[in-house]
């Protein structure tokens, strides 16, 4: 798969890289990384980086491409495989696509599609090519990669962490990544934030199957000051590590009348449920965007009865 990768590489002098809407640290991780990665092993490439701005644009800004540098290009489109959730929609316009991906779900769009469901995050793709293919990274493209490693594996407790991701982790340290200054800006937070949260552990409703769940219309942003990403994959986790808590989702109207849903479970695969309503994900961690509220009492019907299916068969 990595030598793939890098020949496509090899064959483009201008390279546009993309990630999903509403980024967290694995997209734009990925993205700065994957610049970074480029810019250290080839010469002559042009690389940008494309995309929305989001509440972890700490981590670098995005470029003002014009339409014209898309024509004769490579678009590289990271952490996410379906085209309706690609930020900057100009990669249709590339001469040829690439998807990387670490996402249970397959490609509507890609000419090249690269995916491995079992890394618990793009970035742990981009670093583990980087060990085998033996390339250079400076102290900025690791800083960026540990960001996205560390954030996707919940600070190295999610399932999916291994061996690989601590090898990972461990190149990355050693190739000077800053994690101090990742962990600062992760764990300093605005006064808002921490209130938020303490809104979400009080208010949170539970089902007959104890799923928990809230439900946040966009008063709740006002009043917080904070965006729609930042309650909708910001807060879920306020609900999990709760005894008796086997399953928990957050569903986060925005402006437009959208509904974000995102689904976490403890043991009990989710994701066929955020596959039904257009979504996807991994199998404890996904999520999916509905039109209507009557859909979010029939998402939670459905996890009540998988969570009671499987209490039956456990």
């Amino acid at each position: 798969m990595y030598a793939n990768i890098l020949q496509k590489i090899e064959e483009y002098k201008t390279i546009v890289i993309h990630r999903h809407v509403h980024p967290d640290l694995d997209a734009i991780g990925s993205q700065l990384g994957l610049r970074g990665i480029i810019q250290n092993n080839f010469s002559g490439k042009s690389v940008y980086v494309v995309g929305d701005n989001s509440d972890v644009n700490f981590l670098g800004e995005m470029d003002d491409v014009e339409d014209s540098i898309f024509e004769n290009a490579l678009s590289i489109v990271l952490d996410v495989a379906g085209s309706s959730r690609v930020s900057d929609e100009r990669f249709h316009n590339a001469q040829e696509t690439m998807v990387i991906d670490h996402h249970k779900n397959g490609t509507d769009f890609a000419d090249h599609f690269f995916s491995d469901s079992k890394q618990i995050a793009t970035c742990q793709i981009l670093t583990d090519m980087c060990i085998r293919e033996e390339l250079s990274i400076d102290s900025d493209t690791a800083t960026y990669l540990y960001a996205g490693l560390v954030t996707d594996s919940g600070r190295f407790l999610y399932p999916l962490t291994n061996a690989l991701t601590f090898e990972c982790a461990a190149y990355l340290y050693n190739n000077g990544a800053r994690v101090q200054e990742i962990y600062d800006a992760l764990y300093d937070e605005d006064i808002n934030f921490k209130k938020l949260k303490g809104h979400f552990i009080n208010n949170f409703k539970t089902t007959d199957q104890n799923v928990a769940y809230m439900k946040n219309v966009p008063e709740l942003g006002k009043r917080f000051n904070v965006s729609t990403f930042t309650i909708s994959r910001g807060m879920v986790n306020q609900m999990s590590g709760i005894h008796g808590i086997p399953a928990w989702v957050n569903f986060t109207e925005d402006d437009d009348g959208l509904i974000y849903v995102e689904i976490r479970s403890k043991k009990i695969p989710v994701v066929d449920i955020a596959r039904k309503y257009g979504g996807g994900g991994h199998d404890l961690a996904c999520g999916c965007t509905l039109s209507k509220w009557e859909d979010t009492d029939a998402l939670l019907h459905d996890l009540d009865q998988l969570i009671e299916r499987n209490q039956d068969n456990g």
